[in-house]
């Protein structure tokens, strides 16, 4: 998975949650996406690449629960 595939499944997760709305949600949103977070990118780089512990502080950041 890269990284832009793994924004848009949360931004999906987000919208069922009621965090955002689907009108948020584009592919030129990403960018600004990315630079909103407050953790570094090689988080969001090892969450794509499967590291467990990342993809829970990505998920905890986007207001989702850590497991899907």
């Amino acid at each position: 998975m890269n990284v832009e595939e793994l924004v848009m499944e949360l931004w999906k997760e987000q919208i069922l949650r009621g965090i955002c709305s689907k009108e948020e949600i584009n592919s030129d949103g990403i960018a600004l996406w990315i630079a909103n977070r407050t953790y570094p990118m090689s988080i969001l780089e090892d969450a794509c690449k499967g590291d467990s512990y990342a993809l829970a502080i990505v998920r905890q950041e986007a207001g989702l629960p850590p497991i899907a």
